[in-house]
């Protein structure tokens, strides 16, 4: 339906007429976003996740992050229903909980991060691109992108940038979604984005199914 991203600024600027500050937009799209970021951070901060890592309180841990992601509807929920069945059994609280903590504060590359996660969720059946970028996209929404696979997809083929998409969890994917977030962020400026809630919410609001 658009031909060109320019064409769909334009269709983004029609929905929204003030862009990423105005009244209607803050509303629909960045408020539930942020004040999850801001639960997010108060739940599960690296001090408070250190704590409760130190008193072997997986369950807790376990009880926030799932409330984290109920905070908003960007995982469907048969996804949020393969996560938490996963979380079923003191071990794997106890693996999820300490690979999560990796992944959001862990200090060595993301890259090996981003894999160890991965493979926590393919052993509890829970492997979606929704649940693996999710947690990093919440915390740190001024460096990282969720991944909705469709979303996505449409706006990197609009904009002609390969993110070398596969249904399967790999870095490649990942690691190419996040230099083109940056592209589009940078493309965006005129608009004045502020982080990737603004960008993923952009995505989303000129995607033509939803």
């Amino acid at each position: 339906k658009y031909q060109s991203l320019s064409q769909s600024i334009q269709y983004f600027l029609e929905q929204f007429p003030e862009g990423f500050y105005g009244a209607r937009f803050k509303e629909e799209e960045r408020d539930y976003k942020y004040k999850a970021n801001r639960l997010a951070k108060n739940l599960l901060g690296q001090e408070a996740f250190s704590s409760l890592l130190k008193n072997s309180d997986y369950s807790e841990i376990v009880k926030r992050a799932l409330k984290i992601v109920k905070s908003t509807n960007l995982i469907f929920r048969y996804e949020h229903m393969a996560l938490q069945n996963g979380l079923n059994t003191l071990e794997s609280e106890e693996i999820f909980s300490k690979k999560l903590n990796n992944l959001l504060y862990g200090d060595y590359q993301l890259e090996a991060r981003f894999n160890s996660f991965t493979k926590t969720l393919e052993d509890m059946d829970a492997s979606k691109w929704t649940i693996v970028s999710y947690f990093l996209f919440i915390f740190q929404p001024e460096k990282y992108m969720f991944v909705k696979p469709t979303i996505t997809q449409y706006s990197s083929e609009l904009c002609g940038y390969e993110i070398n998409y596969k249904p399967q969890l790999n870095w490649l994917t990942y690691k190419s979604v996040l230099g083109f977030s940056n592209y589009l962020f940078n493309e965006l400026s005129e608009l004045k984005p502020r982080d990737m809630i603004d960008v993923q919410s952009f995505m989303w609001c000129i995607y033509p199914f939803k």
